[in-house]
Formats: structure tokens, C-alpha cells, sequence
């Protein structure tokens, strides 16, 4: 009787790029309700751990692609990438071939293959996951593909996924679907009747008790913390995070760094920050300051206990440009980062431009808001601030901003969407 069971569990199947944390929680959780999980990793991850990742699913498909752009100037690269690799290629669509979604999670950036996915599976109900909505940052195709350097393939893409998919869920302000009409994607947008924001929640098994042996206490002084996760461009594509950490090394507050590797190694990650190249040329005082610290890049269910050594989490929001004022994105969207941050027990501090994020910090009183203008007047600020109290608040918040207490609204969203189908 057990091993019928076994057999006839229902598949949730993930579609992801490269892997992400929210995908792992959320896959996790599924698996402890009875079903079973499966992932499909469609770019090399050099930098993700496969050992890690079999946490959270039964199966694990890897397409190894590597990345290009779909554009003419990238066809014969994208051609004899795939020719080099079509051995892997095959195994992996004939695994695919013989799964039996119970429904399929796709998640964009970029959105071509949750657009195929759709296409080719047409039976299977097909959650759309924009992890990043992108047509949320710019306000025509025109500014989309010169500041952004996107394809009208892509942004097509991405408008079929809005109108196709079966379901949506994405993890920014509830309400930000509804601007999507009338930017670039253009108007009458059909959405899905069902959608669900469910942010990225905190886990229990990543959340460390609060560290009272911090390193301010022994040494005195401020240490603020940024996580991030980088690909092929690497921090060049952050210019904005590194002038703000100008900015806090030049206050005397230490900083601490620590990047994830999506679809580069580690070993990639780490030299971007030692070869001379157009950033270390750029940022050399910084990455010479004793009070700049480049960590080496540690497994998700390990960075709460390592960064709860530091008093604060940095959430920097968007590059400043001619842009900002029709950018969206920035100001409903939330990151991986804010559950990581009270997962160590730290308090946050943000850019003030991030409305939504700062809603969420203000209801749970940990919020520490910023404006580019009065950050080099920041240790000032913290040095007033009760951190006991901060911390207090700290623990109230990430029992409430928890994944387990708000999967149930997932599971039944994911019933809904497979009932409606």
C-alpha cells in the first residue's frame, strides 16, 4: 500500500533558470505536504550546490544551457552551444517527457521559456512566476530596449505568459498587477482570472537564534551586511550598491559582502574583485578599506548563522536614472534578501524609494529608511537608535513574515488553478 502511494503522488514541477531560495522553500514545503517535487534548471549553475538543492526535490533536471541572449548577433553561439551539449540535451527532454505534472511552476527572468513551456504543454495547468517584473521598470519598448537591452522577442514573451498562463504569483505589492496596462506590454492585458502575491517568506529551518556575541561588541564599532546574487556581468551591473557602500566605508561602518553565484562558480565571483577590470578600477579605495570585507559565498541554509555576526542587512534599491520616476518595479517589488536578514535576526536598512518594502519593515517596526541625499549622515542615525528594542521587533517579525504560516494560501491558490483548468 505505501509503495501505490509512493507512485501516485502528485507532481509539482519547477521551472527555474538557474535555482533560487524562494523556489526551495516553497518546493520544500510542498514535499513535506506529500508531493512530489521536481526542478528543472535550465542554465549551467556552476555556483549552486546540487547536494543542497536535493533538500527540497525528489528529482533534479539540469539542460546545462548556456547563457546567451536570444538575438541574430548570438544564433551561431546559441547553435553550436546546443550541438556541443545535445547529448545531455536529449537525456534531459526525454526525462521531462515522462513526467506527469500535477501543474508546472515557470519562473521568469527571461520569460521565453515559460512562454515555450506553455506552448508545448497546452494540457497542464501552468503557473507564471515573473520573479522580476520587468516591464514594471521601464515606460515603452523603445526605453525597454535601449536602456534595458531587451528584445521585443522577450517582451512578446512576457505578455503572452500575463495572458496565458493559468495562474500568476508574484511576490511584490498585491495590487501591482494592475499597473501592467497601458506601459510597455501595451493594453488590454487578458491576465489570469487567479493570482496570488506571496511574498518571500522567512523558513524555520534557515532562522538562527539572535547572536549576543556580535562583532560590535568586541570591537565597538557599526558592521552592516549586503547579500546579493550575481551571474556572468558580475558587480560591474551593481554600480549603485558599491557608491552606496562608498558612501558607509567612508563613515567608518564596516561592511561585509556576500554574493551568490547563479550561473558562474564561486571561484568566477571571487575574481571579478581581484583582476583588474573596469569595477576594481572604479572601486579600488573601496575594496583596499579595511572596513570593506569580501566574504566567500556560503550555501543559503548557512548565511543566517554567518551574517548574524553583523548588526544591520543592507537592502539598497535601484540605480538612480533619467528612469526612476516610471520604475515600479522598485518601488512594489521585495527580494529573497528581507527573509534572509531577519532569518540572522538582523534589522533592515533600505532606501526610502522602496515603498513597498518599507510598508512591510514599518508594520513590524524594524524599519530603517534611507534617501541617497542624508546617507553619509547614517551612522549618526544608528547610533541613536535602541537596537534592543530593534531586535525585540526583529523576533515578532519573522514569526509572522513566515513561510509555513502562509503556504496554506499557496497550496489552496495552486488547487484553485488545477480545478479551474
Amino acid at each position: 500500500m505505501m509503495k501505490f502511494k509512493q507512485k501516485n503522488k502528485k507532481q509539482i514541477v519547477f521551472l527555474e533558470p538557474f535555482p533560487t531560495v524562494m523556489v526551495y522553500k516553497i518546493a520544500r514545503l510542498f514535499r513535506k505536504k506529500g508531493y512530489k517535487t521536481i526542478l528543472i534548471i535550465l542554465l549551467e549553475s556552476k555556483g549552486a550546490s546540487k547536494e543542497f538543492h536535493k533538500g527540497a526535490f525528489d528529482k533534479i533536471i539540469f539542460f546545462d544551457l548556456s547563457f546567451f541572449k536570444i538575438n541574430l548577433k548570438n544564433v551561431h553561439l546559441i547553435l553550436m552551444s546546443l550541438v556541443k551539449k545535445l547529448k545531455g540535451l536529449i537525456e534531459s527532454i526525454i526525462s521531462i517527457l515522462k513526467l506527469k505534472p500535477y501543474v508546472i511552476f515557470t519562473r521568469g527572468s527571461p520569460s521565453w521559456p515559460c512562454a515555450l513551456t506553455m506552448k508545448l504543454f497546452k494540457k497542464i495547468p501552468i503557473i507564471y512566476f515573473p520573479y522580476d517584473i520587468r516591464c514594471q521598470y521601464y515606460k515603452s519598448v523603445e526605453h525597454a530596449i535601449k536602456f534595458g537591452g531587451m528584445s521585443k522577442f522577450e517582451l512578446k514573451a512576457e505578455r503572452f505568459c500575463f495572458e496565458n498562463a493559468d495562474g500568476i504569483i508574484h511576490k511584490g505589492y498585491p495590487r501591482e498587477l494592475e499597473f501592467l496596462n497601458g506601459r510597455m506590454l501595451g493594453d488590454k492585458i487578458k491576465l489570469s482570472p487567479l493570482t496570488l502575491s506571496f511574498l518571500p517568506y522567512c523558513s524555520k529551518e534557515f532562522n538562527v537564534p539572535i547572536n549576543k556575541n556580535k562583532l560590535s561588541r568586541k570591537d565597538k564599532e557599526i558592521h552592516i551586511v549586503h547579500i546579493d546574487s550575481m551571474g556572468s556581468v558580475g558587480p560591474i551591473g551593481a554600480r549603485y550598491v558599491y557608491n552606496t557602500l562608498k558612501d558607509l566605508v567612508n563613515q567608518k561602518i564596516h561592511i561585509h559582502i556576500y554574493s551568490r553565484p547563479n550561473s558562474i562558480s564561486k571561484e568566477q565571483l571571487m575574481k571579478f574583485f581581484k583582476e583588474e577590470s573596469e569595477f576594481t578600477k572604479s572601486y579600488g579605495s573601496l575594496l583596499k578599506s579595511n572596513y570593506f570585507h569580501l566574504h566567500s559565498p556560503l550555501e543559503p541554509d548557512k548565511i543566517a548563522a554567518e551574517i548574524s555576526n553583523y548588526d544591520y542587512g543592507l537592502y539598497p534599491s535601484g540605480p538612480k536614472t533619467e528612469l526612476s520616476e516610471y520604475d515600479l518595479e522598485l518601488k512594489f517589488s521585495t527580494g529573497n534578501k528581507i527573509a534572509s536578514y531577519l532569518e540572522a535576526g538582523l534589522p533592515l536598512i533600505y532606501e526610502d524609494d522602496a515603498i513597498f518594502t518599507g510598508e512591510l519593515l514599518t508594520n513590524y517596526k524594524i524599519n530603517i529608511p534611507y534617501k541617497i541625499q542624508n546617507l553619509k549622515t547614517l551612522k549618526k542615525r544608528l547610533n541613536k537608535l535602541n537596537y534592543s528594542k530593534l531586535i525585540e521587533n526583529v523576533k515578532k517579525a519573522r514569526k509572522d513574515f513566515d513561510m509555513n504560516k502562509n503556504f496554506p494560501r499557496l497550496e489552496k491558490f495552486v488547487k484553485n488553478v488545477v480545478k479551474d483548468k
